[in-house]
């Protein structure tokens, strides 16, 4: 009986994909059957709840969204998936690209991005947070001797860890608050905070406390890498003892930009080969920590709206 249920649905979905394929695909127009999803659970908890102002709500819009975020809204992050219909040369492919979690997607092929050969899957949904790692790590110009700190051990804060952990002679230590993600990165080999005066400290925690502390712990013109987006939540920090006179910096890294100093260098195209070269070189399986199917997602996002969830990531599977 399982079988036959089975073959019925493959019968429908195949003619449900042929009469899509007729009805909306143009010349450029692919079709991708959706494989994993990457939940940005920060952003993605903010926008839910919507904390933030109506001023943000176009630039925190991603592509091929529908709605408003002021209203209903379709949202999502970072999508792998196989073409399977479209321009010859795309047909069969694995691509990555962004787009709201959605299992059959149809998208312009010049916004298509092809996963490379031997790159595990799952762990191509990890190419957009690791942008946001490498900008910020570009952002901090970190090098070999410096001691570093990361503020929150989420996947971002997870990513830079991996990432900065791999300069020969940086000495990196993690802060966080919270027991379950304390114990995987001690179980990951990061130590936890144990000194003063770091050159470079990363916040990824959305936490004006960890700030206020981030700029106490830092050096004589130590840098603070912010990486949080706070939303419309005030954010109150005391710059009348240390930071004036320690002529410290605290630097805003958001992805949507390359540094101004990469420019001459790097374009978003070669930044996207980057993070494709690093997840072929890197082991980052162990910061995906949880996976859902896609017809739990309701359940997983009431939790998500009432902060409840402690995991490093989340991915949707389809």
């Amino acid at each position: 009986m399982q079988i036959e249920l089975n073959e019925i649905w493959h019968n429908k979905e195949k003619s449900w994909i042929k009469s899509l394929k007729k009805t909306y695909l143009e010349e450029k127009d692919v079709l991708v059957k959706v494989i994993y999803s990457m939940i940005s659970l920060g952003t993605e908890r903010t926008i839910i709840t919507q904390n933030f102002s109506n001023e943000l709500s176009e630039q925190m819009a991603v592509p091929y969204m529908k709605g408003s975020l002021m209203d209903a809204f379709t949202y999502g992050y970072s999508v792998v998936g196989e073409v399977i219909s479209g321009p010859e040369f795309w047909i069969g492919k694995n691509v990555h690209l962004m787009h709201p979690h959605q299992d059959f997607i149809i998208v312009s092929e010049d916004d298509l991005v092809e996963v490379p050969e031997g790159i595990n899957l799952k762990s191509a949904t990890l190419a957009s947070n690791l942008e946001t790692a490498v900008n910020a790590i570009w952002d901090s110009e970190v090098a070999i001797g410096d001691k570093v700190l990361v503020f929150g051990y989420g996947l971002i804060g997870g990513l830079i860890a991996a990432l900065v952990n791999q300069i020969p002679g940086v000495n990196i230590e993690v802060a966080e608050t919270n027991n379950h993600r304390k114990g995987l990165h001690l179980a990951h080999g990061l130590p936890e905070r144990s000194m003063n005066d770091y050159d470079i400290i990363f916040n990824s925690t959305c936490d004006q406390k960890a700030l206020q502390e981030a700029l106490s712990l830092s050096r004589h013109e130590g840098k603070i890498i912010e990486l949080s987006w706070y939303g419309s939540r005030n954010t109150t920090l005391n710059l009348g003892s240390e930071f004036h006179y320690g002529r410290k910096q605290v630097i805003s890294s958001q992805v949507s930009q390359i540094p101004h100093k990469k420019l001459p260098v790097w374009n978003y195209t070669k930044r996207k080969q980057l993070v494709f070269d690093l997840i072929a070189e890197i082991d980052f399986s162990y910061l995906l920590d949880n996976e859902i199917n896609f017809k739990d997602t309701p359940e997983f996002y009431k939790q998500l709206r009432r902060n409840e969830i402690k995991n490093l990531s989340t991915i949707i599977c389809y």
